[in-house]
């Protein structure tokens, strides 16, 4: 069946997290790749920056504000120090399967 997709494999179950502090230009390098899949994108730093995604993908965006509205009193356990954010993707997660890769990635 040449020309027809196959289904990614882990399609419903894997979500790939990804902390950043840049735009996620890279992610065409990898779009063959994570299209198909659910990111979580926690950004590390300044909250009033906008990181910009290419259009196509499936994806939430999450910075500190966020983190401190969604988990209050409890925020501090959340580091944004070495990358260290992407624990909240994980906590938000609701796959089977988690990936995560850098934002350096290409």
């Amino acid at each position: 069946m040449a020309g027809v997709p196959a289904t990614p494999l882990l399609k419903d179950e894997l979500d790939i997290v990804i902390p950043t502090i840049r735009n996620l230009d890279f992610l065409e390098m990898w779009r063959p790749f994570f299209q198909p899949y659910h990111l979580i994108i926690v950004q590390d730093g300044d909250p009033s920056k906008v990181i910009k995604v290419p259009e196509g993908f499936d994806y939430e965006l999450y910075n500190r504000n966020d983190i401190n509205r969604i988990l209050g009193p409890r925020s501090s356990c959340i580091s944004f120090k070495d990358s260290a954010c992407r624990c909240f993707g994980y906590m938000v997660s609701k796959k089977k399967y988690i990936y995560t890769i850098d934002d350096d990635c290409f």
